[in-house]
């Protein structure tokens, strides 16, 4: 099993309810994509990420029906082992880094140029 992404994402019941952020683990294992929502101990697996997660977001679906038809919302959290914890971890911090320096290369002249580094920063919660 090797990490190949983490990302969280909001699922969206049609008008009447949205998740809030959920964590997705990525992982390819036998020649193909699982992704894990960590949050629920849910997997489900494709042949690419596309396919993966629209095969999670069916099994997440009867998840939270089964649930809500059992009367068991109070027991719905149920995290994955810490392992998976920790690669989501690791992985967004990878993905983040990656992303901290591609954006700060494309931007750093501008930057300078225009002395941004002494005007405000503007803080806004992802």
């Amino acid at each position: 099993m090797k990490a190949v992404k983490a990302k969280r994402a909001t699922f969206k019941v049609s008008d009447s309810w949205e998740s809030p952020p959920l964590h997705i683990l990525f992982t390819r294992e036998d020649n193909v994509i699982v992704a894990r929502c960590i949050d629920f101990t849910i997997s489900s697996h494709g042949n690419d990420e596309k396919e993966a997660i629209h095969s999670l977001t069916e099994a997440l679906k009867e998840y939270l029906i089964t649930a809500l038809e059992n009367n068991a919302i109070n027991t719905i959290y149920d995290p994955a082992h810490s392992k998976y914890w920790r690669m989501f971890n690791e992985m967004e911090a990878k993905q983040i880094s990656a992303n901290l320096r591609r954006t700060l290369k494309k931007s750093v002249s501008a930057i300078l140029e225009k002395k941004s580094i002494h005007s405000s920063i503007d803080v806004r919660y992802a």
